[in-house]
């Protein structure tokens, strides 16, 4: 199925999207750095106890490890939004990288910061080993 080239309108639509969603990733990474817990030191005192219940520490550690592991998927995820509106400015935003031909609209509009048409993201995932 030939796909046609993006309307002018219809960039415009992916560009205030996308920059919804990059407004919106933003304002929730800054609520994730002002809310990410401390790792707590473990310190051994004089008489060879620990000042920390390790339990309580292995937890504060996960739940901080935890944390920034989403952290760094929204700050991933960002950096997508932000290259599909320089593929806008380019004038490149919906045009397959692998093979050169326009990606589906309802492919956009589902994830507006695709850079693969849907059969190269095909090929690509069966090309990945699991």
């Amino acid at each position: 199925m030939k796909t046609r080239p993006l309307t002018k309108r219809e960039l415009e639509e992916f560009r205030r999207q996308l920059e919804a969603e990059r407004d919106r990733l933003s304002a929730e990474l800054e609520a994730m750095e002002e809310h990410l817990p401390e790792v707590e030191q473990v310190s051994v005192d004089a008489s060879g106890g620990y000042d920390e219940d390790l339990a309580d520490v292995a937890s504060d550690t996960f739940e901080r490890e935890k944390g920034i592991a989403i952290e760094n998927s929204v700050q991933d995820l960002l950096q997508q939004v932000e290259e599909a509106l320089e593929r806008i400015d380019q004038g490149t935003f919906g045009i397959c990288e692998a093979c050169g031909s326009p990606i589906h609209p309802e492919r956009l509009r589902a994830l507006p910061y695709a850079r693969l048409c849907i059969d190269c993201k095909a090929r690509e995932e069966q090309a990945i080993p699991r």
